[in-house]
């Protein structure tokens, strides 16, 4: 379950501040992941004698802590925001969940490239 953090100064390893439209959050559990699509040359035997790797794009997911209802509908799928320097766009957006007195909505991203 998330922890409320009511200033940002004293977010744990792993939660970070992201401004959605112009809305900030406090995104806990935030992670990416970044993978090479690999194709590989083969000779007329099929063994492999090169390859080359292509960077994909990164994607991540978070738990966005939600402070009231009214902010439930600030943002939805396709919005961008920034995070290290990196445009993400929102791909899925979970049904938001309380949590003591505010909610949490799982999302998920993609980098913009």
């Amino acid at each position: 379950m998330a922890i409320p953090y009511l200033t940002t100064s004293t977010l744990p390893y792993g939660s970070r501040t992201v401004t959605i439209g112009t809305l900030g959050f406090i995104a806990n559990n935030f992670s990416t992941s970044s993978s090479l699509n690999v194709i590989e040359r083969q000779d007329a035997l099929g063994a492999p004698n090169g390859a080359v790797g292509i960077r994909t794009a990164s994607t991540g997911s978070a738990q966005l802590q939600v402070a009231a209802v009214t902010y439930l509908n600030t943002f939805t799928v396709g919005d961008a925001f920034l995070a290290d320097s990196v445009t993400y766009f929102l791909t899925d957006i979970s049904k938001p969940e309380d949590a003591q007195n505010f909610k949490v909505v799982d999302v998920s991203f993609r980098e913009a490239i």
